[in-house]
């Protein structure tokens, strides 16, 4: 037991001179090391999919339909494990569950590679979108919450727009490898992203605030960090819980299938191919923006009130994308899109942490 310790203690001294470079805290290490994993998450989004939508249902004839199902199991299933993955990162931290989330999208890439039948598919993509709702979604924000205090508005924020960047390159990297070499080669270069930018730094640098001394202000106060805390059945029996929860799953549902059929439909509506796929660009590109205005105002102003903002913004953005017969009208729609995803991605965490503590946020 002792010895056990000792090697533990061994590690966590090594990793504390490893991020002390530069005078680096490492509350900061562990941001870096998960926006790298944020970033590679984007292998498993549908905007992703999208690109790989045409080539493969040349090949196989299959319908977007049939595709699009395997993306909806796999964000259901997701959803029951994100529950209990939640829980879990409260009571031992997150450096298994995003390293076995890593690796689960990493070989569920290279199996797809490799793919000749719609079962395969929804085995393998339906395993992505799992580790990519249960494992690496539900924990990373969570996870910066934990490390973070006085700063946790600008830590959370860059964690979103981080996100959102994965959202924006990653379908131009699969679209360039599939343009040149093919489909398969295009997932076999998002399973190389996912295990070198996600995985390798998860589990090298990541770990929880109680392994330190964690109480400059850079990072947690311990005082703080263990103060006013709710446990989870506590959190379970207040309203607020119940109305934040609501409040994203309506928002979800509003929007569940805008990511993946906007393409095809603002070319219903009039647009060219090339115009549809740009403003799901935008739309990431606006949401980046979102998170770093949303972290920055919550350190500032009320989080419920940019929550209303952000939904009102969606809103609209919905109601004008219904008629979004021109660019402009879809490039407008994208940017308030986008822009109210990141705010309420952002502040969402935030006032969670804000409501119940920082011990159950997961859960």
């Amino acid at each position: 037991m002792g010895t056990q310790h000792s090697r533990s203690q061994g590690k966590a001294n090594l990793w504390l001179m490893i991020s002390s470079v530069g005078k680096i805290h490492h509350s900061w290490v562990v941001l870096a090391a998960v926006c790298g994993l944020a970033f590679a998450n984007s292998v498993a989004s549908l905007n992703v999919l999208t690109v790989f939508f045409l080539p493969m249902s040349d090949e196989f004839l299959w319908n977007r339909t049939q595709i699009s199902g395997a993306a909806s199991l796999g964000a259901l299933m997701g959803a029951g494990v994100a529950v209990v993955m939640g829980r879990i990162l409260d009571l031992t931290g997150p450096r298994v569950i995003l390293a076995i989330g890593a690796l689960i999208t990493t070989v569920s890439m290279i199996a797809l590679s490799q793919i000749t039948s719609i079962m395969a598919f929804y085995i393998f993509y339906g395993a992505a979108r799992v580790s990519d709702q249960g494992f690496i979604q539900a924990t990373s924000p969570p996870t910066i919450a934990k490390w973070f205090d006085k700063k946790s508005g600008v830590a959370v924020s860059v964690l979103f727009a981080v996100t959102a960047l994965g959202g924006v390159i990653l379908p131009i990297i699969s679209q360039m490898s599939i343009a040149e070499f093919g489909w398969r080669f295009g997932w076999l270069g998002l399973a190389t992203i996912m295990f070198l930018i996600g995985a390798i730094p998860v589990i090298s640098f990541v770990r929880i605030p109680k392994d330190f001394d964690a109480n400059d202000s850079d990072g947690v106060e311990s005082g703080n960090f263990t103060t006013s805390e709710f446990s989870l059945p506590e959190v379970l029996h207040t309203k607020e819980y119940w109305f934040l929860t609501t409040t994203v799953f309506v928002t979800g549902i509003a929007t569940a299938g805008i990511g993946l059929h906007i393409v095809p439909f603002l070319v219903g509506q009039g647009l060219n191919p090339e115009a549809a796929v740009a403003t799901v660009s935008i739309r990431f590109f606006a949401s980046a923006i979102g998170g770093l205005i949303g972290g920055i105002l919550a350190d500032r102003y009320m989080p419920r009130l940019l929550i209303l903002f952000a939904i009102s913004i969606r809103v609209f953005s919905i109601a004008l994308l219904i008629f979004a017969d021109t660019f402009m009208k879809a490039v407008f729609s994208g940017a308030l899109g986008g822009l109210s995803d990141g705010i309420q991605s952002t502040v969402l965490v935030l006032l969670l942490v804000s409501y119940f503590g920082k011990n159950n946020v997961g859960g």
